[in-house]
């Protein structure tokens, strides 16, 4: 009983995330494709709404994983409220990130949507750093934290080339949104590689704790 109770506090601060998450999803897909009287679809901003979108699909399987091994089904640690409302706020400001991106694809914003993703990035790695400072010491909680380091290497090194694209291109915007679009793909490869074991559990785990479970005759 009490791990139904904690699973559910766990989902209804992890839904805040995932309703912003879906407003920005709508939001983007409202700039691309206009009504007829406004142009009818934007293609010029497609760069930038496979970038959001690429970004968006990272960061919330992240966020379900996170929240998976870090809190469930059994908390390993008494304190996982007041961590549990660090990453509520953390991912409520990202979430809010992502709105922004939403609301920055015209070609004539890529700036600002660039500079977001920065911000984006450059908060993510705050944060991460913030979790695996004080956290560590069970195995569910190492788990986590391994794929945490990763997700702060990988955005450490993806903001200079962001950066770089922005100072490289400030009169081009074709070029910047098409090469920060094309680092933010490398960016999601990157994390995944770095990170499958994390995102896709091996389905071994499941039947080894069925083998694990005691069996009555």
């Amino acid at each position: 009983m009490c791990e139904k109770k904690i699973e559910s506090v766990v989902k209804s601060f992890t839904s805040i995330y995932a309703v912003v998450i879906a407003l920005a999803i709508s939001e983007a897909f409202m700039q691309f494709v206009l009504g007829p009287d406004a142009g009818g679809i934007q293609w010029a901003r497609l760069p930038s709404l496979c970038s959001l979108l690429l970004l968006v699909v990272a960061f919330y399987h992240g966020m379900l994983r996170h929240s998976c091994e870090f809190y469930g089904p059994t908390p390993s640690h008494h304190h996982y409220g007041m961590w549990l409302l660090v990453d509520c706020l953390a991912f409520t400001v990202e979430a809010a990130l992502f709105f922004t991106l939403a609301r920055s694809l015209p070609v004539t914003l890529w700036k600002q949507f660039n500079w977001t993703v920065v911000a984006l990035l450059c908060f993510d790695v705050l944060w991460g750093s913030l979790i695996w400072k004080f956290n560590g010491p069970t195995k569910a909680e190492t788990k986590t934290l391994n794929a945490i380091s990763l997700w702060v290497i990988v955005n450490l090194c993806t903001i200079p080339f962001l950066t770089a694209v922005l100072l490289a291109f400030p009169n081009s915007p074709w070029w910047g949104v098409s090469f920060a679009a094309f680092v933010v793909l490398a960016r999601t490869v990157a994390d995944y590689w770095a990170a499958w074991s994390f995102y896709f559990p091996d389905a071994s785990c499941k039947a080894n704790s069925t083998e694990t479970q005691p069996r009555h005759p």
